[in-house]
C-alpha cells in the first residue's frame, strides 16, 4: 500500500516533514531514549526526533569507542559523525542506558551539536522518585525555554499531551489489525509505522494514521499466514530482522520493544497539573529493564501474548546490553511457565551474523509448526 510505503521512508532523519519544519526556521531536537518527555519539547514549538542507528559498519565511531560497546549506541554516534543528523539543533540523552549515557559526552564534544541536555531519569517509580522526576522535568523545560528562546505555557503542554495521546490511541488501533489470522499488517510494517511516528510531527503522523486505518481494511495484499510470534528486546530501528522472520514462515503479530509497543502503550493523564501527568506517564509506563521492577513488563508481555494469540516468543538481546542480558532469562522463564516456547538470540546491530540467525530462527519456526 502507498501509505505504508510512505511511512517506511519517513524513518530517515532527513524526511520531507523534518525538512519542511526546518524551512520554517523551527528547531529540531534529537533524543536517544523513549523515556524522553516529547510532549514538553513539542509544547515549545520544537520537533523531537528519535535518533536511530543503521545496520552499516560504524567505522568513524570505532575510532573513539572500544569493541565491547553496544552496537546500536555506537551506530547512532557514527551517523552523527557522518553528518546524517546535521539537521538537529540539539541532543537529549536520558539516564537509562549505560552505553548511551557514556557516549553522550562524545556527542557533546565530537559532533557539531552544541545544545545538549542529560535528563536524570530515576530507576524506580516510587512517590519520592516521581516528585524528583517532576522537578527534573521542570529543569528540562527551563533549559528548553532558555536554549531555544521559546515559551512553554501550561496550555501548550496540555495541547501537546492531547496530540500525543491521540497518536498513541491510533497506533493501538493499528496494532489491533494484527489480531486476525492472517493479520492485516505484518510485523515489519508495524515497526516501520511506529518508527515513523518518532521522526515527524505528531499531528502530521495522526493524519497519515487516520487515512491508513480508513484504507487498510480493504487491502488486496495482506501478509501471509505463519507461525504467530511475539518479538521482545531493547531497541530495533530497522525492519530487516522482522522481514527475515517473515520470509521463513514466521508471522510477527506482537512485540515488546522500546521502539514498538513500549513506546506508545500508555497514555498521559489529561486532567490535573500537566507536568506531573507527564512525569507519571514516563516513570510508570511499561518499564524497560533498567527500572527496578520487571514484573509490570513481564505482565505486559504475557497479556500481549494472549491478546494476539501468540504461539512462540523470540527474545533478541543486543550484545553488550547488560540490562536486557540479565533480564532475558527471567522473562524466558516467565513465558515458559505460561506454556510458550522461547528462543533467546544475541545479535549485533549490523548485518553480520544474519545467516546464523536465519538458521536458528528457521529451526525454531519449524519446531513450532510440527
Amino acid at each position: 500500500m502507498e501509505l505504508l510505503e510512505l511511512l517506511k521512508t519517513l524513518t530517515s532523519p532527513e524526511n520531507k516533514f523534518v525538512k519542511e519544519w526546518k524551512r520554517r526556521n523551527k528547531p529540531v531536537l534529537g533524543y536517544a531514549c523513549s523515556y524522553t518527555p516529547e510532549e514538553i519539547i513539542y509544547a515549545g514549538g520544537i520537533l523531537p526526533v528519535r535518533v536511530l542507528g543503521s545496520l552499516e559498519p560504524s567505522k568513524l565511531a570505532d575510532v573513539y569507542l572500544p569493541v565491547n560497546v553496544c552496537s546500536f549506541a555506537k551506530s547512532c554516534f557514527n551517523r552523527a559523525l557522518k553528518g546524517e543528523y546535521s539537521l538537529l539543533d540539539g541532543y537529549v540523552a536520558s539516564n537509562s542506558c549505560d552505553n548511551q549515557n557514556k557516549i553522550y559526552d562524545f556527542w557533546r564534544h565530537r559532533t557539531a551539536i552544541h545544545k545538549t541536555y542529560f535528563i536524570n531519569t530515576p530507576h524506580s517509580a516510587t512517590e519520592n522518585a516521581l516528585r524528583f522526576f517532576c522537578e527534573e522535568l521542570g529543569r528540562f523545560k527551563e533549559w528548553l525555554i532558555k536554549s531555544f528562546e521559546t515559551e512553554i505555557s501550561e496550555q501548550n503542554l496540555k495541547n501537546a499531551i492531547k496530540v500525543f495521546n491521540e497518536n498513541r490511541r491510533l497506533l493501538k488501533q493499528f496494532y489491533e489489525l494484527r489480531k486476525p489470522n492472517p493479520p492485516l499488517v505484518s510485523g515489519s510494517e508495524a515497526l516501520e509505522t511506529v518508527l515513523s511516528s518518532m521522526t515527524i510531527p505528531k499531528d502530521e503522523h495522526n493524519k497519515l494514521l487516520k487515512a491508513l486505518l480508513d484504507e487498510i481494511e480493504g487491502r488486496e495484499d495482506p501478509p501471509k499466514e505463519g507461525v504467530r510470534l511475539l518479538v521482545s528486546g531493547s531497541v530495533m530501528c530497522d525492519s530487516e530482522l522482522l522481514r527475515l522472520i517473515e520470509s521463513i514462515g514466521g508471522c510477527v503479530v506482537a512485540d515488546d520493544l522500546c521502539t514498538g509497543s513500549r513506546y506508545f502503550w500508555d497514555l498521559v493523564r489529561e486532567n490535573g497539573e500537566p507536568l506531573m501527568a507527564v512525569a507519571e506517564r514516563y516513570l510508570r509506563k511499561v518499564p524497560c529493564p533498567f527500572m527496578a521492577s520487571s514484573e509490570e513488563r513481564f505482565m505486559h508481555v504475557r497479556e500481549m501474548a494472549k491478546l494476539f494469540d501468540v504461539e512462540g516468543v523470540i527474545i533478541f538481546c543486543l550484545k553488550f546490553c547488560d540490562v536486557h542480558s540479565f533480564d532475558a532469562p527471567l522473562l524466558a522463564e516467565e513465558l515458559k511457565r505460561e506454556g510458550l516456547p522461547v528462543l533467546c538470540l544475541e545479535w549485533e546491530h549490523s548485518l553480520s551474523g544474519v545467516a546464523q540467525l536465519r538458521t536458528r530462527i528457521g529451526a525454531f519456526i519449524e519446531m513450532l509448526e510440527e
